[in-house]
Protein backbone atom coordinates (compact mmCIF):
# COMPACT_ATOMS: atom_id res chain seq x y z
CA UNK A 1 0.00 0.00 0.00
CA UNK A 2 1.23 3.33 -0.54
CA UNK A 3 2.83 4.49 2.68
CA UNK A 4 2.30 7.78 4.44
CA UNK A 5 5.60 9.16 3.98
CA UNK A 6 5.03 8.17 0.42
CA UNK A 7 2.29 10.39 0.78
CA UNK A 8 3.61 13.27 2.14
CA UNK A 9 6.05 12.96 -1.05
CA UNK A 10 4.86 14.45 -4.44
CA UNK A 11 3.77 12.61 -6.57
CA UNK A 12 2.38 12.02 -10.05
CA UNK A 13 0.03 10.08 -12.22
CA UNK A 14 -2.84 9.25 -14.23
CA UNK A 15 -5.36 10.38 -17.29
CA UNK A 16 -5.60 12.53 -20.63
CA UNK A 17 -7.53 14.75 -22.28
CA UNK A 18 -7.15 17.65 -24.47
CA UNK A 19 -9.32 20.66 -25.42
CA UNK A 20 -9.31 23.14 -28.38
CA UNK A 21 -6.85 26.00 -27.96
CA UNK A 22 -8.74 29.28 -26.90
CA UNK A 23 -7.85 32.16 -29.37
CA UNK A 24 -7.64 34.67 -26.03
CA UNK A 25 -4.61 31.62 -24.32
CA UNK A 26 -2.68 32.01 -27.87
CA UNK A 27 -2.56 35.81 -27.35
CA UNK A 28 0.25 35.66 -24.53
CA UNK A 29 3.42 34.40 -26.43
CA UNK A 30 5.50 36.36 -23.30
CA UNK A 31 7.18 34.43 -20.15
CA UNK A 32 5.67 35.88 -17.20
CA UNK A 33 7.51 37.60 -14.95
CA UNK A 34 8.04 35.86 -11.19
CA UNK A 35 5.56 38.26 -9.27
CA UNK A 36 3.04 37.74 -12.05
CA UNK A 37 3.53 33.91 -11.49
CA UNK A 38 3.04 34.27 -7.60
CA UNK A 39 0.40 36.67 -7.65
CA UNK A 40 -1.24 33.58 -9.86
CA UNK A 41 -0.97 30.99 -7.01
CA UNK A 42 -3.79 29.59 -5.44
CA UNK A 43 -4.91 31.04 -1.89
CA UNK A 44 -6.21 28.84 1.01
CA UNK A 45 -9.80 30.70 1.12
CA UNK A 46 -9.81 29.22 -2.76
CA UNK A 47 -9.95 26.06 -1.58
CA UNK A 48 -12.54 26.83 1.34
CA UNK A 49 -12.73 26.79 4.92
CA UNK A 50 -10.30 25.21 6.94
CA UNK A 51 -6.73 25.65 4.64
CA UNK A 52 -4.69 27.33 5.47
CA UNK A 53 -0.44 27.63 3.85
CA UNK A 54 2.57 25.35 4.17
CA UNK A 55 6.01 27.10 3.97
CA UNK A 56 7.37 23.95 2.77
CA UNK A 57 6.41 21.01 1.05
CA UNK A 58 8.06 17.75 -0.33
CA UNK A 59 8.71 17.73 -3.66
CA UNK A 60 9.69 14.00 -5.26
CA UNK A 61 6.65 12.65 -7.74
CA UNK A 62 9.41 9.97 -8.61
CA UNK A 63 9.79 8.54 -5.27
CA UNK A 64 6.63 7.96 -4.81
CA UNK A 65 5.75 4.32 -3.98
CA UNK A 66 3.57 3.01 -6.61
CA UNK A 67 5.28 4.91 -9.56
CA UNK A 68 8.58 3.07 -8.82
CA UNK A 69 6.64 -0.22 -9.95
CA UNK A 70 6.87 0.36 -13.16
CA UNK A 71 9.83 1.30 -14.65
CA UNK A 72 8.63 2.82 -17.19
CA UNK A 73 6.47 5.06 -15.22
CA UNK A 74 9.47 5.61 -13.25
CA UNK A 75 11.27 7.31 -16.57
CA UNK A 76 8.27 8.94 -17.69
CA UNK A 77 7.58 11.16 -14.03
CA UNK A 78 11.38 12.30 -13.84
CA UNK A 79 10.40 14.47 -17.38
CA UNK A 80 8.21 16.36 -15.40
CA UNK A 81 10.26 17.25 -12.79
CA UNK A 82 10.92 20.78 -13.70
CA UNK A 83 7.54 21.22 -13.09
CA UNK A 84 7.57 19.88 -9.20
CA UNK A 85 11.09 22.66 -8.73
CA UNK A 86 8.98 25.80 -10.07
CA UNK A 87 9.96 28.55 -8.23
CA UNK A 88 6.37 29.59 -8.09
CA UNK A 89 4.50 27.42 -5.83
CA UNK A 90 2.09 27.25 -2.70
CA UNK A 91 1.49 24.52 -0.42
CA UNK A 92 -2.13 24.19 0.85
CA UNK A 93 -2.97 21.73 3.77
CA UNK A 94 -5.98 21.53 5.86
CA UNK A 95 -5.49 22.68 9.47
CA UNK A 96 -6.66 19.69 11.03
CA UNK A 97 -6.85 17.30 8.40
CA UNK A 98 -4.87 14.87 5.96
CA UNK A 99 -5.83 16.83 2.79
CA UNK A 100 -4.12 19.31 0.72
CA UNK A 101 -3.45 20.91 -2.60
CA UNK A 102 0.05 21.98 -3.58
CA UNK A 103 0.43 24.05 -6.97
CA UNK A 104 3.65 25.24 -9.39
CA UNK A 105 3.56 27.17 -12.29
CA UNK A 106 6.07 27.48 -14.81
CA UNK A 107 6.29 29.98 -17.63
CA UNK A 108 8.89 29.81 -20.17
CA UNK A 109 9.49 29.95 -24.31
CA UNK A 110 7.47 28.48 -26.38
CA UNK A 111 9.97 25.51 -27.00
CA UNK A 112 10.39 24.73 -23.00
CA UNK A 113 6.83 24.59 -22.47
CA UNK A 114 6.34 22.20 -25.66
CA UNK A 115 9.26 20.30 -24.08
CA UNK A 116 7.24 19.39 -20.27
CA UNK A 117 3.71 18.88 -22.52
CA UNK A 118 5.34 16.17 -24.34
CA UNK A 119 7.19 14.81 -21.20
CA UNK A 120 3.49 14.99 -19.37
CA UNK A 121 1.84 13.03 -22.75
CA UNK A 122 4.64 10.27 -21.78
CA UNK A 123 4.13 10.39 -18.37
CA UNK A 124 0.03 9.97 -18.90
CA UNK A 125 0.57 7.03 -21.29
CA UNK A 126 3.25 5.28 -19.75
CA UNK A 127 1.32 5.44 -15.98
CA UNK A 128 -1.88 4.88 -16.96
CA UNK A 129 -3.43 1.83 -16.25
CA UNK A 130 -0.60 0.70 -13.81
CA UNK A 131 -1.96 -1.52 -11.39
CA UNK A 132 -0.16 -3.58 -8.21
CA UNK A 133 -2.26 -5.75 -6.27
CA UNK A 134 -0.84 -8.06 -2.89
CA UNK A 135 -2.63 -10.53 -0.60
CA UNK A 136 -3.34 -7.09 1.46
CA UNK A 137 -3.48 -4.07 -0.71
CA UNK A 138 -4.18 -2.96 -4.16
CA UNK A 139 -3.29 0.43 -5.71
CA UNK A 140 -3.84 1.98 -9.43
CA UNK A 141 -3.25 4.67 -11.88
CA UNK A 142 -6.00 5.48 -13.97
CA UNK A 143 -6.96 8.30 -16.14
CA UNK A 144 -8.85 11.79 -14.40
CA UNK A 145 -11.10 14.11 -16.33
CA UNK A 146 -11.34 17.34 -14.87
CA UNK A 147 -13.34 18.92 -18.38
CA UNK A 148 -12.19 21.84 -20.22
CA UNK A 149 -8.83 23.54 -18.66
CA UNK A 150 -6.66 26.18 -21.17
CA UNK A 151 -5.42 25.20 -24.05
CA UNK A 152 -4.79 21.48 -23.00
CA UNK A 153 -4.61 19.03 -19.71
CA UNK A 154 -3.65 16.11 -18.52
CA UNK A 155 -5.23 14.51 -15.33
CA UNK A 156 -4.20 11.88 -13.36
CA UNK A 157 -5.81 9.86 -10.07
CA UNK A 158 -3.61 7.42 -7.89
CA UNK A 159 -5.86 5.38 -5.62
CA UNK A 160 -4.87 2.84 -2.72
CA UNK A 161 -6.77 0.76 -0.54
CA UNK A 162 -7.55 -2.94 0.44
CA UNK A 163 -8.31 -5.97 -2.10
CA UNK A 164 -12.12 -5.90 -3.45
CA UNK A 165 -13.45 -2.32 -2.49
CA UNK A 166 -14.45 0.42 -4.47
CA UNK A 167 -11.64 2.73 -4.57
CA UNK A 168 -13.18 5.54 -5.70
CA UNK A 169 -14.80 5.76 -2.21
CA UNK A 170 -13.03 3.54 -0.09
CA UNK A 171 -8.84 4.42 -0.91
CA UNK A 172 -6.98 4.97 1.99
CA UNK A 173 -4.97 7.32 -0.22
CA UNK A 174 -5.95 9.32 -2.79
CA UNK A 175 -4.07 11.55 -5.33
CA UNK A 176 -5.31 13.58 -8.03
CA UNK A 177 -2.71 15.30 -10.55
CA UNK A 178 -3.90 17.96 -13.20
CA UNK A 179 -1.51 19.54 -15.40
CA UNK A 180 -2.52 22.60 -17.44
CA UNK A 181 -1.40 24.51 -20.50
CA UNK A 182 -2.05 28.09 -20.74
CA UNK A 183 -0.25 29.66 -24.06
CA UNK A 184 3.56 29.30 -22.59
CA UNK A 185 2.87 28.67 -19.01
CA UNK A 186 2.00 25.34 -17.42
CA UNK A 187 0.32 24.73 -13.75
CA UNK A 188 1.06 20.95 -12.20
CA UNK A 189 -1.65 20.65 -9.59
CA UNK A 190 -1.93 18.18 -6.69
CA UNK A 191 -4.53 17.19 -4.38
CA UNK A 192 -4.19 14.49 -1.74
CA UNK A 193 -5.77 12.71 0.79
CA UNK A 194 -5.77 10.42 3.24
CA UNK A 195 -7.90 7.90 5.12
CA UNK A 196 -11.19 9.14 4.26
CA UNK A 197 -10.39 12.74 4.35
CA UNK A 198 -10.25 13.80 0.68
CA UNK A 199 -13.23 15.01 -1.22
CA UNK A 200 -13.11 14.74 -5.00
CA UNK A 201 -14.73 17.53 -6.12
CA UNK A 202 -11.75 19.98 -4.75
CA UNK A 203 -9.84 18.79 -7.07
CA UNK A 204 -11.90 20.06 -9.91
CA UNK A 205 -13.24 23.50 -8.70
CA UNK A 206 -9.19 24.01 -7.21
CA UNK A 207 -8.25 23.49 -11.35
CA UNK A 208 -10.37 25.76 -12.39
CA UNK A 209 -9.83 28.61 -10.36
CA UNK A 210 -6.43 27.90 -10.87
CA UNK A 211 -6.92 28.38 -14.14
CA UNK A 212 -9.04 31.57 -14.00
CA UNK A 213 -6.22 32.96 -11.81
CA UNK A 214 -3.21 32.72 -14.13
CA UNK A 215 -5.78 33.91 -17.01
CA UNK A 216 -6.41 37.02 -14.53
CA UNK A 217 -2.65 37.31 -14.51
CA UNK A 218 -1.64 36.91 -18.23
CA UNK A 219 -4.26 39.22 -19.18
CA UNK A 220 -2.71 41.88 -16.97
CA UNK A 221 0.67 41.42 -18.04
Amino acid sequence: MITVRALFAASFLCGVFLVPVPAAAESFPKPLSPDRLKAALLLPEDLGAGFVRYTSWKRAPHRYDIVTRSKACTKAVKGVLPLYRAKAATWLRKEDGWEGVSEYIVSGTRGKISALERAAKVMVRDCNGVTVTTDATKDTIRKLSVGRLGDASYGLKLRSGFPGRNLDKESMVAIDIVITRVGNTMIALEHDGHVGQFDPALTRSAAQTATSRLLEALKAS
